[in-house]
């Protein structure tokens, strides 16, 4: 990883929402009467967690000429996520999404994405953002589901790489997006050419090698050529596999569930953090695991995201050194 100094700490690129989550938790869609209105998308999010960790955070999306993408840049610059490479696009909207909260493992969600302001991020884009200023650019498989945002994704990637900064993919399988599997298997492995780190579920991996076994999955993405795959396993804590090694198991931290939405970006934030301090990736990841364990016990996601005190605070109260 290089150790130049640059202008920004974490380049995230991708989609962002409103998330309008039911305030009834345990009601069905069709019993709820208020929703609370958040931000967020996996790269939104991200750049939310990663900038209350301390880190200087730039997001690329993309919003419409809308009252939405008002209330989306509003949040971002009260965080103080730098959002001067945030495009409108006109005659496109912000994306939405819309969820209930069942505990203790029902979240059911619904995205509108049709005709969504991120999925029309260009190659232009790319070029007047700061890829080759930033530290580390994240990623998403999201962000490959549709052109043109498939080519400024891969355009990102690239520009990172030829830059000798450090790409992470989250995989971010979202299956409604896609035609099928197999589609979304050939354009994240294209990615992964270009990246240095994966990060994904159990069923991101499969979606993305084609094999329901993880470990034969991971060996899979790992002849991409990328150095590591980070594994998120939830209550299970996380594993990091290399290539030629064995995996390395991470544990969690037990806490009592309100929302699992949001945990793999809280997940990445933390991890993002180690990394870019330089830890061994599993410390790294157990910071990853303190983020995602704080999330999962608030209602949302951006806008719940852990500061650098909170998780030194909460790793602290279960008996531990920080991460």
């Amino acid at each position: 990883m290089s150790t130049a100094r640059r202008a920004f700490d974490v380049l995230a690129m991708g989609r962002s929402s409103i998330d309008l989550y039911a305030h009834e938790i345990g009601s069905a869609m069709a019993d709820v009467r208020s929703f609370d209105a958040y931000v967020g998308g996996c790269p939104t999010n991200v750049s939310v967690g990663t900038r209350r960790l301390g880190l200087r955070s730039v997001l690329l999306t993309a919003v419409g000429d809308d009252q939405v993408g008002d209330f989306v840049t509003a949040f971002l610059e009260r965080e103080r996520v730098d959002t001067r490479f945030i495009p409108r696009k006109p005659g496109r909207r912000t994306s939405a999404v819309i969820l209930t909260i069942q505990p203790p493992d029902r979240f059911p969600l619904t995205f509108y994405r049709d005709n969504c302001a991120d999925r029309a991020l260009t190659i232009d884009d790319v070029a007047r953002a700061p890829v080759g200023e930033s530290r580390v650019v994240f990623v998403t498989g999201t962000g490959l589901s549709h052109d043109p945002g498939r080519a400024a994704t891969l355009s990102a990637a690239g520009h990172a790489r030829a830059a000798g900064v450090p790409v992470v993919v989250d995989i971010d399988y979202r299956a409604d997006q896609w035609d099928g599997a197999p589609s979304f298997s050939t354009q994240v492995r294209a990615l992964l050419r270009s990246a240095t780190m994966a990060i994904g579920t159990e069923e991101e991996i499969a979606a993305a090698s084609g094999s329901s076994d993880t470990a034969r999955g991971a060996a899979t993405l790992l002849e991409t050529g990328i150095e590591a795959l980070v594994l998120k396993r939830g209550a299970g804590g996380s594993t990091v596999f290399r290539a030629g090694e064995p995996p390395a198991d991470v544990p969690a931290f037990p806490v009592e569930v309100l929302n699992v939405l949001g945990a793999g970006d809280a997940f990445a934030s933390g991890f993002l953090y180690g990394y870019l301090e330089g830890w061994p990736l599993e410390r790294a990841a157990r910071m990853g695991n303190a983020c995602g364990a704080i999330i999962v016990t608030r209602h949302g996601c951006a806008n719940f995201m852990p500061t650098l005190d909170e998780v030194a605070a909460f790793v602290a109260e279960r008996g531990e050194a920080a991460p």
